[in-house]
C-alpha cells in the first residue's frame, strides 16, 4: 500500500511528516514525504497536474494521501486545490475535510473550473518552487492569486523581469499565465446565477499598462448579451453552479485556442457592485432580478 504524506517545511514537532513516514514504513506499507511548498500546479482545461521536483504526485497507484499542517492560512487554498485533484482522480485523502472548504484564491477556483471542463487560461503555481516560472515562454503574466482590481499583476517580457519574479516568488507566490494578446476583455455580471450584464473593458491608446481593468485606468462600455458568443452565457451559468456563486463577476479574455474565442481568467465573488462603472445600472438590474425571482416564487 502506497501512502503519500504531505507536510509543511515549517512543521515544528507537532506535525512532523518525516516521523509519520518512518512510523508507516513497515510491513506492507510504503510511505513517502512531499511538502506543500514544493508542489507545482499546472492547470489546463480538463487537465490539472500536480508535480513535486519534476515528478507527478499522482503517477502510479496511490492508495492514500495524508495532509498535515495544511490549515495554516498560507497553505489552506493550496491544500484545497490538491484535495480537488485527488477527489477527481478518486484518491483517498485524509482528512477529507480539506475538500470541504470554499475557494479563497484564484488557484483553487481555476482548478475547480478546469476539472469541470471550463475553458480557462493555462496557469501554473507554486508556493516556493520556481521551475514553472523558468519554463514559461516570454511574455507571460505573473499575478498574485489573492489580489483584485488589477493589483500585483505584471507583464513579464524580459529575462531581467523574469529574474525579479523568480526572486520575489518565495515571499509573494505568483500565479503564472501566458500573455494572450488582446485589445479588450469582458466582465460578465451574474445575478441569481444568470448572466445579466456584460462590461467590455479596454486600455486607452496611451496606456502603459497591459491591463484593461477600469481600476487601472481602462475604459469600459456596456454591451448587449446578444453581442457575445452564446457559449459564454452558457459557461457563465455553469461557472456559477460550480463555484456556488449566485453573485459573480466572471472575467473572460480573447483566446484564439478556445472554441468560442474566450477563456476564463477568474471569477470574482464581489465584483465592484457598488463601485466602478455605472453603479445605478448594476443596482437596477440586481433589484429587478430579485423582484422577478420573488414573482416567480408566487406562481
Amino acid at each position: 500500500m502506497k501512502v503519500v504524506i504531505i507536510g509543511s517545511k515549517n512543521h515544528g514537532t507537532k506535525n512532523d511528516p518525516v516521523v509519520l513516514r518512518d512510523s508507516l514504513n513497515e510491513g506492507s506499507l510504503t510511505a513517502t514525504v512531499l511538502y506543500w511548498e514544493d508542489l507545482v500546479f499546472t492547470i489546463k482545461t480538463n487537465d490539472v497536474r500536480v508535480t513535486c521536483q519534476g515528478q507527478d504526485v499522482f503517477a502510479g497507484p496511490i492508495d492514500l494521501l495524508i495532509g498535515v499542517g495544511w490549515y495554516k492560512k498560507a497553505l489552506k487554498d493550496v491544500a484545497y486545490a490538491l484535495g480537488l485533484v485527488a477527489k477527481a482522480k478518486d484518491v483517498a485523502i485524509w482528512n477529507s475535510e480539506v475538500t470541504q472548504q470554499r475557494s479563497t484564491t484564484k488557484l483553487s477556483c481555476l482548478v475547480q473550473l478546469a476539472l469541470s471542463g471550463v475553458e480557462i487560461t493555462e496557469s501554473t503555481y507554486s508556493l516556493s518552487s520556481t521551475t514553472h516560472i523558468h519554463a514559461m515562454a516570454l511574455p507571460f503574466i505573473a499575478k498574485s492569486p489573492t489580489a483584485s482590481r488589477g493589483r500585483s499583476n505584471y507583464l513579464v517580457s524580459t529575462e531581467e523581469a523574469r529574474a525579479q519574479i523568480v526572486k520575489s516568488n518565495d515571499e509573494h507566490p505568483y500565479l503564472i499565465q501566458p500573455f494572450l494578446p488582446n485589445d479588450h476583455d469582458l466582465r460578465i455580471l451574474c445575478f441569481a446565477g444568470e448572466p445579466k450584464l456584460v462590461l467590455k473593458r479596454m486600455r486607452t491608446e496611451a496606456a502603459e499598462s497591459h491591463l484593461n481593468n477600469t481600476s487601472q485606468g481602462g475604459l469600459s462600455e456596456w454591451v448587449s448579451l446578444q453581442s457575445v458568443p452564446s457559449e459564454l452565457l452558457t459557461i457563465c451559468r455553469k461557472i456559477c453552479k460550480i463555484t456556488g456563486r449566485e453573485l459573480a463577476g466572471i472575467d473572460f479574455i480573447p483566446d484564439a485556442q478556445s472554441p468560442y474565442g474566450y477563456s476564463c481568467l477568474e471569477v470574482n465573488a464581489l465584483p465592484q457592485l457598488t463601485s466602478g462603472t455605472d453603479v445605478k445600472k448594476k443596482m437596477t438590474v440586481l433589484h429587478d432580478t430579485i423582484v422577478a425571482l420573488k414573482e416567480r416564487s408566487r406562481q
